[in-house]
């Protein structure tokens, strides 16, 4: 009888132990939280850019973002995305400037972002090095890429011509700017 009494309390014990766990256990739930969650590097950049989510969005589009480990880093990550998407842009709007279907009164518009996109590379590209250098004119550049979008916008304004293609890209191109420039001012600081 002792036997079998023993065996029960080792049932109920080991049931008990197991329902312990299930319920102190993270659910399916909170590890998609912990996982959708921005690093708090990545928080701390974002929680100063002009817009939180599509700060994160864009720094989290790179695979190596989750690696970065100081502000130096995920800077280096922001211009070489920022670099890749400015050049996209670029392409795309000349490929746009030379479509036979474009507006001919929006082609110089076109033209001018085209060399506003190249201006905002090179800010990007230089930021980039700077970083190592002379952190106060990668601050510089990185707003200096900012700018190229806005001369953008004001060539396509003066069209009167609305598009929302070349409109959605100088919003990234404004956005990475922004990305750059809080990321340097944290690191002057």
């Amino acid at each position: 009888m002792n036997s079998h009494r023993t065996l029960a309390m080792k049932h109920v014990a080991a049931a008990a132990i197991a329902l312990f766990l299930i319920i102190h256990s993270p659910s399916q739930t909170d590890a998609r939280i912990l996982k959708n969650s921005p690093s708090t590097l990545v928080d701390s950049v974002c929680k100063n850019a002009l817009n939180y989510s599509d700060c994160v969005s864009a720094l989290e589009s790179d695979p190596q973002t989750p690696s970065a480990s100081d502000l130096k880093a995920l800077a280096k990550i922001a211009f070489a995305i920022a670099v890749t998407n400015t050049t996209n842009g670029k392409d795309y709007i000349a490929k746009m400037a030379k479509d036979s279907s474009t507006a001919t009164s929006l082609v110089p518009a076109l033209k001018q972002c085209v060399s506003d996109y190249e201006s905002a590379v090179v800010s990007f590209d230089s930021a980039k090095v700077e970083l190592d250098e002379d952190v106060m004119s990668a601050n510089y550049d990185a707003k200096a890429a900012g700018d190229s979008a806005v001369s953008c916008e004001t060539s396509l304004n003066s069209t009167r011509l609305d598009v929302p293609s070349v409109r959605a890209r100088n919003y990234y191109v404004n956005l990475f700017s922004n990305i750059g420039y809080v990321i340097t001012d944290m690191l002057e600081s």
